[in-house]
């Protein structure tokens, strides 16, 4: 069960506001401190699902922007009932919210005439760069590497750099895109993100960082030297993919 909001300042005040409103559970299930009337409560709680639905459309309109040239546009699930369900529920910015807005996404766009072998993965691209734009949580550093909460190592079966050029430039994709890719989609503290190609030494790394392995385990289950690991560790913590000890 959520724990209530404690206040002994105005700072914490404000942290409860914030709290308060991007929490739907917290707002359902857990007694609060904030010194709202019944009127009031009700007000904020309309105030939270229209900050919701405004979140969620802008993200979904920045990370799903090649795939409306098709149908429509993923930002219109935000209107839909079942929308409406989830905002009982979530909580903003988190990775689980972030996931089940992507699943809504991804189902709504599906529904439309498929234009070509490569929507799924196109679509599968957009769903990774959306978890970047819309998840806030990213971890907390210890004392092994870990992955960053949004952090996604995708191989695709379309070349999708060269193909997003194709659509960008309203050109037709031929079976000449298709050609195996790896990329990284991941998040900087400060909300940059990056999708970058990586090659199979790197993905395998990434992949083998859980949280639990120094970098003399990772190094030993990827069969690498380990200081050729330490390096990728470097590189892939510098933008935002995994966090490392240092990383605050």
């Amino acid at each position: 069960m959520k724990q209530p909001i404690t206040i002994r300042s105005d700072r914490d005040l404000q942290d409860a506001l914030i709290t308060y409103l991007s929490d739907a559970e917290l707002r359902r299930t857990a007694p609060h401190s904030l010194p709202l009337s019944p009127e009031q409560t009700q007000r904020a709680g309309r105030f939270a699902r229209f900050l919701a639905r405004r979140y969620y459309r802008d993200r979904l309109a920045r990370s799903f922007r090649y795939s409306r040239r098709f149908g429509p546009a993923a930002e219109s699930i935000v209107d839909a009932p079942e929308f409406d369900a989830f905002l009982n529920h979530c909580a903003l910015g988190s990775l689980a919210a972030a996931e089940r807005v992507s699943e809504l996404a991804i189902n709504f766009l599906n529904g439309s005439a498929v234009p070509g072998p490569w929507w799924s993965d196109l679509l599968e691209y957009e769903r990774a760069f959306f978890l970047q734009a819309a998840t806030t949580q990213n971890g907390t550093a210890c004392q092994v590497p870990q992955p960053a909460a949004s952090a996604r190592c995708r191989r695709f079966s379309w070349n999708l750099p060269d193909l997003l050029l194709r659509l960008k430039a309203e050109e037709a994709v031929n079976d000449d895109f298709r050609q195996e890719v790896t990329l990284l989609f991941s998040r900087t503290p400060h909300g940059r993100i990056y999708v970058v190609e990586v090659d199979e030494i790197t993905a395998a790394i990434f992949n083998a960082v859980d949280g639990q392995s120094n970098p003399t385990a990772i190094a030993q289950a990827a069969s690498l030297p380990a200081s050729q690991v330490e390096q990728s560790l470097a590189a892939l913590a510098q933008i935002g993919a995994v966090l490392t000890s240092s990383e605050k």
